[in-house]
């Protein structure tokens, strides 16, 4: 009875009924649960209560009892998909942060606010959205009776913080190996999202990547910064270059010793 006071689905009409096949009980119609709180980073939910992922194709929208890195409900569609198993994606299509949907006969995500499309991997494949959707590592329980998504990691994502601290090892995040490669990902712990960039052999730079403008996530751009949603750009120091942004990026206090990079989140 819980479960389905606390089922709802997402109305999203108009365009989203154009798409056939999609995972909702009806077209364009994901169903949504409240799935509680991550525990250690990893989300769990019975799939008793997920009969939609019992079916080849089939999909659900999860949301979390924690918030995302832009203060938002964590909300992750989990999709049974025909060409990779089960795959979780950050919800939030990040164009305008419709809720997207999984269509298996395209194996795609399509957000049915204004039809961005994203591949079973995360990659953006058709504008408006300019920017890749996180992926989670996800997979049922040894019994076959949990999901777990794992939150901590992956889709470019940096490890949860621990004690104000965000540390990895530079082999984790392969972008950093190269000097002006960058990583623009979430952090559990931390209610923003980072931007890291090595900046030279010995020096790797982190900010904070929401672009003062509208809250945008960053992205690294060789020795710059630049804002994906309307083309603000910073130089490496964090300074602004060019708006509409009018002011700079913050810079979060980063060491590295060659093998591993600290950076420093809390305020």
């Amino acid at each position: 009875m819980a479960d389905d006071l606390g089922r709802r689905a997402l109305l999203k009409c108009g365009a989203a009924c154009a798409l056939a096949s999609s995972c909702g009980k009806f077209v364009g119609e994901p169903i949504a649960i409240e799935a509680g709180a991550p525990v250690r980073g990893v989300l769990s939910v019975p799939m008793s209560r997920m009969p939609e992922l019992q079916r080849t194709g089939g999909c659900i929208i999860l949301h979390a009892d924690a918030t995302d890195l832009l203060g938002r409900t964590i909300a992750l569609l989990v999709a049974n998909t025909s060409s990779q198993g089960l795959r979780a994606f950050d919800a939030y299509c990040p164009h305008a942060g419709c809720e997207v949907t999984w269509v298996d006969n395209q194996d795609s995500v399509v957000c049915p606010c204004h039809l961005s499309k994203f591949s079973v991997d995360g990659a953006v494949t058709h504008p408006p959205a300019n920017a890749d959707l996180d992926t989670y590592p996800a997979k049922l329980s040894t019994d076959g009776q949990t999901l777990l998504v794992d939150l901590s990691g992956g889709g470019g994502a940096f490890p949860a913080a621990q004690s104000g601290q965000v540390t990895f090892a530079i082999g984790d995040e392969p972008a950093l190996l190269q000097i002006g490669g960058s990583v623009t990902g979430h952090a559990l712990g931390v209610p923003f999202p980072i931007v890291a960039l090595r900046q030279s052999a010995a020096v790797v730079v982190a900010f904070d990547a929401r672009c003062p403008h509208l809250g945008c996530a960053v992205r690294g751009a060789g020795q710059l910064f630049i804002c994906p949603c309307h083309g603000s750009l910073f130089d490496i120091d964090g300074s602004l270059k060019l708006g509409p942004a009018t002011s700079g990026l913050t810079e979060l206090p980063t060491t590295f010793d060659g093998v591993t990079v600290t950076i420093t989140v809390a305020r």
